[in-house]
């Protein structure tokens, strides 16, 4: 295997030149004996390539089965290390990433006794012991190619510091000592991003907008880890949640509406200050007309919140959600959500009768 060492991974026999010309052009040129500046590198690189693969019995991915380190074996120093986690039933290993940890749960589905459906949650008590547990471990990972065949992570052992020392027969009780201060700094800072992601109301009011001081939108998500929150804000998935696909298509051709009706003025410029304002006793003199001169990007950014805050409060009127949120939904709310979801499946049954028709 070839391994690009200024890129720090492997590079497919097929793709060598490619890569030689995309990413290292002045090198080819050189090496060449041909100035940068004044010639292609495309010819260069196809040389350089040629020369490599036939000095190096190089393995194709595509063809050849490559072998990789164990997990208990070191990293490979020419590849890029990655912090990663990885299935607790197999091989299997991702990179730590923003999603990292939601397509790790749906592999670990697959090697559960009974998987769990799409959006709903079993209860506790009916998970079999067999699939409890946690699904991944925090890993250190690598892998040879960026794509293509077997372009996989897997994962390597990375002594700390301290096992290292002790490892050592002569080791200084400064070094050791030093050392496992630092693993608990380490730890103590990683507790601290965990907490960060924690919301909390306890601010100066310096730090937040007067309009979140009014909403009271920080006491309403203190406490709370808002990488469990946020997720209830998300726009709907077409497939999973049709219903509330069309309750925002529905949103939208009520702003497109009512920005006709106002461009048209069909709305007396009393009601437009009365719309625009949000505090019933503000001052006539501060009153302004609604403003709908605006950017089709503006408009589209006030619409995606408009929704994603009629999603978030459908969301959370659900009995399955679980998270402890400081409101409680009254009896006509709740009616008036469920009426308007049920105006919204009627109206997908009304458009899929009329394709099939």
């Amino acid at each position: 295997v070839l391994v690009c060492k200024p890129c720090a991974h492997a590079v497919a026999p097929k793709h060598l030149a490619n890569h030689i010309k995309n990413k290292h052009p002045f090198e080819a040129s050189r090496d060449a004996g041909l100035d940068p500046a004044h010639n292609r590198p495309g010819r260069p690189a196809l040389m350089l390539a040629r020369r490599l693969q036939a000095r190096h019995n190089l393995l194709d991915p595509a063809v050849s089965k490559i072998l990789v380190p164990a997990p208990t074996e070191p990293p490979l120093s020419d590849l890029k290390l990655y912090r990663g986690i990885q299935c607790s039933r197999c091989e299997y290993v991702l990179t730590k990433t923003k999603y990292a940890s939601e397509v790790m749960g749906r592999h670990f589905n697959q090697h559960r006794l009974f998987p769990r459906k799409m959006g709903r949650q079993n209860k506790v008590a009916d998970i079999p012991e067999a699939d409890k547990g946690p699904m991944f471990t925090d890993v250190f990972c690598q892998r040879f190619f960026v794509a293509g065949p077997q372009s996989s992570f897997f994962a390597v052992h990375v002594p700390t510091v301290v096992q290292e020392l002790k490892a050592q027969p002569k080791t200084r009780k400064a070094d050791l000592l030093r050392a496992i201060i630092n693993e608990q700094l380490d730890i103590t800072k990683r507790e601290q991003q965990i907490t960060a992601q924690t919301y909390t109301h306890q601010t100066s009011k310096t730090e937040v907008s007067p309009w979140l001081e009014l909403t009271r939108w920080p006491r309403y998500f203190h406490g709370l880890d808002m990488t469990e929150v946020a997720p209830l804000a998300y726009l709907p998935n077409p497939c999973t949640e049709p219903s509330l696909v069309a309750l925002g298509e529905s949103f939208d051709r009520i702003i497109e509406q009512a920005y006709v009706s106002v461009c048209e003025d069909r709305i007396s410029v009393f009601d437009q200050a009365k719309i625009n304002s949000f505090i019933s006793d503000r001052s006539v003199k501060q009153e302004r007309m609604i403003m709908v001169k605006l950017q089709k990007g503006t408009f589209r950014a006030y619409k995606g919140l408009w929704k994603r805050l009629l999603c978030f409060a459908y969301r959370t009127s659900l009995p399955s959600q679980q998270i402890p949120l400081l409101r409680r939904f009254t009896n006509d709310q709740l009616c008036w959500l469920d009426k308007s979801m049920a105006l919204a499946e009627e109206l997908l049954a009304l458009k899929s009768a009329r394709r099939n028709n």
